[in-house]
């Protein structure tokens, strides 16, 4: 690339052609103040702090705005930019509150920091009065716009990064400042809580609200968020072993400063009360406090009474994936050579067994086919369901950017109006169910049309006429009955796909949580293969997947079918492999999902199980009920934070400790390695769940050969595919698509992949509707409630802002029920039923009604019927009655 050469300051300097004065110096190690610049923002010049003198003309330039040109002679520091730089602050000082001392921003505060640099004490200019702060009823974030220096930060960020636009400027001259539409409250606008805006501001005018700490704090771990799959970089600040501020980790090419409600405020369960510190043993029926000598010799017992009397096959291990990725491979480690049992799963399995089944076959890989960078180049996005501004954040945001910023066509295909549907160019709303019936008549339309990259399909993919004979009858317009959207949009919607230059697919738990969800996987997969769009820059197929290391568990080998690296437990050389390097011999035959056996009620063989970091009772379907007919179950241990209604049926308890408590990694959706970093001591005497692992494997007499974290590290570095020399992100990050492109290599080498086509084998929508139970039950995620609820509802921020607890109907059908909003009425189902008030709501289509994952019990509504691979996919729709409480009301 071409390079720029300028004199800084009377030193030669050189830079990248495009770069501005400012960040020529930044990269020479010269600090020019500035007050409205950040690398992750596009530069505004607002501030004026980053003047500097052009001296072969005399100008004075605003360099983060100002593209260098060669031969430039540049002075940072000459007396008149000094000047006019202590004459810019004294007027923003002069319109600020004189309130340093009380301030909770404190040395933290950039214009403070900047007029210390240049002198200023005194101000002799006459103060100019400014408005008081802005009440805000939101736990979260608290505005005092008296403070606002007009950076305007926080606006580009709302725009820029989030998109979300819930500020922008308000009002003129003396009186403009950042605000909502009609200077409203925040909780009453488009805002998500994100806390970008705070983390970015550089004065007092935006803090966060009730902070446990008002003070700088001095020490400070970068960190991985462990809510979502994004797998978001975070700065954990530390004092006195409590977390008192989250924010946005080191910039990179992983990470644009992204963050959500959840990262920057869901961390206070930490330090909840509620935290398990100690073991527990029940004794003649009750759990009681332990000793860890005395559980762990409880729990070893157990286990191996189990195995002597029933065989390895009738113990189970339930991983997490919440827990790092080396505790996974050790779990599964520990069931495979110490239980000796392939029974191991984790709790991605139940919303994510549909994409490794649906994508294995057609792309070779398991997950996420691209980095997210490359969706942000795609031409066209189709979007399935999945609301990824709520589940998967920072994936939303990347789309909406890619709508906003390269004008991207978004085709969304979800029967509820999402956060996503302001953004989409076209809106088809399918019938639930019905899915896997409109995915195929949209390639059937691609076929009809000639619109395949038939070079591609040809020479590069198998499958295509076993393909097209399978839709042979597959017309949009006789699909059109089973879907509820006519062959005009379902043909419209082919085209303005597959004539993009540049496609890209992303699919949510509204297809992967049905019974028929693997063959909409297919389907989807089977479009991009079609139209050469699974990989490259602008392509790819990306599940939003749920949790943290939903990624890494599974790759781990925590699932009953795949070893390490998705290694196929059937293989015998997959086996040999592992053998050698453990010293046991594998069990051949894939083990259950632990859904599915739980879900055989009395006649499951399971006989004892081992629970990490999952609360079953809250993430099966009617699990409570599952877990109580499982009467053959005689024993459980769960390990975990808190005292779930899981660990109500356990035999012992162990405490573990949080991500901040401990050391390891998490694998994002994308394939990359986000690390954690022990910021205090876990709390009590909990335990990371890797040392735990580690202890009972030694009470069960077969210790496993490690003694520290590394050597795991080294292990899974050394021996599990996908992660073979690349465990350590800084080597790979300067080239990101070599990196990828080797990734991708490798998982073919390992799964023996080629791009093949898959024919659709069922089309019906196979949700089983009961007589009298004429309504589909969605469940709505928010970004306030996080999967079960184990963590964010210990969370008072986040909990103080969950959705009301009100049943949402359409318009049409509240008017034929005669509804009106605030009526109380009762759901049922075929399994339980609960009362609640309804809202009337255009959002939602008519025949359905929707709750949030946030009501009490309402997994209890739900049936288990098995999807095609005979998994028991989590609660996420169902069939139900509506009945007035009180018809007089």
């Amino acid at each position: 690339m071409q390079t720029v050469t300028i004199t800084l300051n009377q030193k030669i300097v050189s830079g990248q052609a495009g770069m501005t004065i400012l960040e020529i110096a930044q990269d020479a190690g010269l600090d020019i103040p500035t007050l409205c610049h950040d690398p992750i923002l596009q530069p505004a010049g607002a501030c004026r702090l980053c003047l500097v003198e052009n001296e072969e003309t005399g100008a004075l330039l605003a360099s983060c705005v100002t593209t260098a040109t060669p031969g430039m002679v540049i002075n940072t520091n000459s007396h008149r930019v000094l000047q006019h730089r202590r004459n810019i602050v004294k007027l923003m000082l002069a319109s600020h509150p004189d309130a340093c001392l009380i301030c909770d921003k404190g040395n933290r505060c950039r214009l403070q920091q900047i007029a210390t640099e240049l002198g200023l004490g005194f101000n002799e200019l006459e103060r100019i009065p400014q408005p008081a702060a802005i009440e805000e009823l939101n736990p979260f974030i608290v505005r005092d716009t008296a403070k606002c220096v007009m950076c305007g930060k926080c606006i580009r960020a709302c725009q820029e990064i989030i998109v979300e636009g819930a500020i922008d400027y308000y009002g003129r001259g003396f009186t403009t400042r950042p605000a909502t539409f009609n200077d409203t409250p925040l909780e009453n606008s488009e805002c998500t809580f994100c806390g970008l805006c705070v983390a970015l501001c550089p004065t007092g005018a935006l803090m966060e609200k009730e902070k446990p700490y008002l003070g700088t704090t001095r020490f400070s771990v970068q960190s991985t968020c462990s809510y979502c799959g994004c797998g978001c970089p975070v700065k954990l600040e530390i004092k006195d072993n409590w977390i008192v501020r989250v924010t946005p980790g080191g910039l990179g090419s992983a990470n644009r400063g992204e963050i959500c409600m959840r990262g920057s405020y869901g961390f206070d369960y930490i330090h909840s009360p509620e935290r398990l510190t100690k073991p527990l043993l029940k004794v003649n029926g009750e759990l009681k406090e332990a000793s860890w000598e005395e559980a762990l010799k409880a729990a070893g017992e157990g286990l191996k009474r189990i195995k002597e009397q029933y065989g390895p096959d009738a113990l189970a291990v339930y991983g997490s994936s919440k827990c790092t990725n080396e505790e996974n491979y050790l779990l599964q480690k520990f069931a495979r050579t110490v239980l000796e049992t392939n029974n191991v799963d984790n709790g991605s399995s139940l919303y994510n067994l549909a994409t490794r089944v649906g994508l294995r076959n057609a792309t070779g890989l398991l997950s996420t086919t691209n980095l997210l960078e490359a969706l942000e180049e795609a031409d066209l996005i189709l979007v399935a369901g999945a609301d990824p501004t709520i589940t998967a954040p920072r994936l939303g945001y990347a789309i909406k950017r890619a709508v906003k910023n390269r004008q991207a066509k978004l085709i969304l295909i979800e029967p509820r109006r999402t956060h996503l549907t302001f953004f989409a160019h076209q809106w088809l709303r399918p019938r639930p169910g019905s899915d896997p019936a409109l995915f195929n008549s949209i390639i059937r339309a691609v076929i009809d049309e000639s619109l395949c990259r038939m070079e591609y399909v040809s020479r590069q993919t198998e499958g295509f006429p076993v393909l097209v004979e399978a839709l042979d009858k597959l017309l949009p317009e006789s699909t059109a009955l089973i879907t509820g959207v006519s062959a005009e949009k379902t043909r419209e919607a082919a085209r303005i796909y597959a004539r993009a230059n540049k496609s890209v697919i992303v699919f949510g738990s509204g297809l992967t949580c049905t019974v028929n969800g693997a063959e909409s996987i297919k389907a989807l997969a089977n479009l991009a293969l079609l139209t050469e769009n699974v990989w490259g820059k602008g392509c790819g197929i990306y599940p939003a997947l749920k949790e943290n290391n939903a990624q890494g568990a599974c790759e781990m080998g925590a699932i009953p079918e795949y070893l390490p690296g998705y290694q196929p437990v059937t293989e015998p050389e997959s086996r040999r492999k592992f053998e050698r390097l453990w010293k046991k011999k594998i069990p051949s035959r894939p083990g259950m999902h632990v859904a599915e056996a739980l879900n055989r009620g009395e006649e499951t063989p399971l006989k004892a199980i081992y629970v990490v970091g999952e609360n079953l009772d809250s993430t099966l379907n009617h699990s409570k009920r599952m877990i109580e007919s499982s009467s053959g179950l005689e024993f459980m241990i769960v390990q975990d934070l808190f005292f779930t209604s899981t660990a109500e049926h356990a035999n012992v308890v162990l405490p573990a400790a949080s991500f901040a408590e401990k050391e390891g990694s998490y694998t994002n959706f994308e394939g990359r390695i986000g690390w954690l970093q022990q910021a205090f001591p876990p709390v009590g005497e909990s335990l990371p769940d890797w040392e735990i692992i580690l202890r009972l494997a030694e009470e069960m007499g077969s210790p496993l050969p490690y003694s520290s974290l590394q050597q795991v590290i080294h292990e899974i570095e050394e021996f599990v595919p996908l992660y073979e020399g690349y465990y350590h992100p800084e080597e790979y990050l300067e080239d990101k698509w070599s990196y990828w492109d080797e990734r991708r290599d490798r998982a073919f080498q390992v799964l023996k992949g080629f791009p093949r086509f898959s024919a659709p084998k069922d089309l019906s929508p196979r949700i089983p509707i009961p007589e009298g139970y004429p309504f589909y039950l969605f469940l709505e995620a928010s970004l306030a409630y996080f999967g079960t609820g184990t963590r964010s509802s210990k969370t008072w921020r986040l909990k103080s802002f969950y959705p009301k607890k009100v049943l949402k109907i359409s318009p049409e059908d509240a008017e034929r029920l005669s509804f009106t909003g605030g009526n109380q009425v009762r759901v049922m189902s075929p399994y339980s039923h609960l009362q609640t008030a309804v809202e009337i709501s255009d959002a939602i289509p008519p025949g359905t009604v929707s709750l949030p994952t946030s009501f009490p019990g309402v997994a209890e509504l739900f049936g288990t019927a098995l999807g095609i691979e005979k998994t028991v996919p989590p609660p996420e729709a169902c069939y139900v009655n509506l009945e007035r409480v009180n018809p007089d009301g």
